[in-house]
């Protein structure tokens, strides 16, 4: 094996995939994800909206997938996570053996289990943690320790939102900001795990993958209230460049640059088209200094894959609001 593919793909509630008695619509739904996974075929594959349990992601690899894929499960049980959408690793058959997850005592001794978060201007605080706790998968590759980082960040959804905006647009925008806030201090939380990396490692090869709902509505409230960027918050302080984390996609034409399509009622007039779903990967993947390598446009939004399977199923039966993004990597002849 001399390239590894990467692939993180927010599948949309697949815990409603995962029911003893689906619908017609749910089976057909469930028919397509499938198929979209095999099209996609992935060495590593980072699942968000994830069915809540080990019973439901064992139904979704074992059953659906036909054990192809591996779910790959914390030995302690704990995955400290609220919700019916969870993160999981699945990865092939054949990787089994090497892929472990950290467990996240290990992360929250780390990068903290909880931290204080103080609103702009606010002298009081409050405790906030990871609502999705990031899921770390460890592949052990000939020596090379090799770590995945799973994220769906906090979503800012606002019940109303819309209507709000229109009729109670101060409202809306503090409620907003707190969300975003709260999400900030998430990913700060990340960054503060890479770090931690750092400081054991000089040269770690790491990977940050998943949904980090960074949108829609980013613009606005990053430039007129925040003033800065959620994914800078992990990417890090580009003056650290050893340190920095590169993306994916950064060669990756504007115009296929996007992994959903949301009406943004706050900027209606931005394009609709929005990159929320990320692979990050560290320096020392791109410079030569590792047996794993990333070359100019290894990283894609698989658009196509997405469209075949979907084409000619009715909304209600497409697979996902979110296309899939892609990573491959070299990995140079085993040892």
């Amino acid at each position: 094996m001399n390239t590894v593919k990467i692939t993180s793909w927010n599948v949309a509630h697949l815990e409603r995939l995962t029911r003893a008695h689906p619908t017609a619509k749910e089976r057909r739904r469930r028919d397509a994800v499938v198929r979209e996974i095999r099209e996609l075929a992935p060495h590593i594959l980072c699942l968000l909206e994830g069915p809540a349990g080990e019973a439901g992601i064992d139904l979704v690899a074992n059953d659906l997938l036909d054990g192809e894929w591996v779910a790959v499960k914390a030995a302690d049980g704990n995955y400290a996570t609220r919700g019916d959408q969870w993160i999981w690793f699945l990865v092939r058959r054949e990787l089994a053996d090497r892929a472990s997850l950290l467990p996240v005592t290990t992360w929250d001794a780390f990068a903290g289990a909880s931290w204080p978060c103080h609103l702009w201007g606010e002298f009081s605080r409050e405790t906030h943690r990871h609502y999705r706790h990031p899921q770390v998968l460890v592949l052990d590759w000939h020596g090379l320790r090799v770590e995945f980082i799973g994220l769906h960040l906090k979503s800012k959804f606002i019940n109303q939102g819309e209507r709000l905006w229109r009729d109670e647009r101060e409202r809306f925008i503090r409620e907003a900001l707190t969300a975003r806030i709260k999400m900030a201090t998430e990913a700060a939380n990340v960054r503060a795990y890479i770090d931690a990396k750092f400081r054991q490692v000089g040269n770690p090869a790491l990977f940050v993958l998943g949904d980090f709902n960074d949108g829609p509505g980013k613009e606005y409230f990053e430039e007129q209230y925040l003033f800065f960027d959620l994914i800078a918050n992990i990417q890090g302080n580009v003056f650290a460049t050893s340190r920095f984390l590169n993306h994916g996609l950064f060669d990756v034409p504007d115009e296929l640059c996007w992994t959903v399509r949301f009406r943004d009622f706050v900027q209606p007039d931005r394009r609709p088209e929005i990159l929320l779903d990320h692979i990050l990967f560290s320096q020392g993947l791109v410079n030569g200094s590792l047996p794993w390598q990333v070359e100019p446009h290894a990283g894609k939004v698989e658009h196509e894959a997405h469209e075949l399977v979907n084409a000619g199923l009715p909304k209600d039966s497409q697979t996902s609001d979110h296309r899939p993004v892609s990573l491959l990597v070299t990995t140079g002849p085993n040892p």
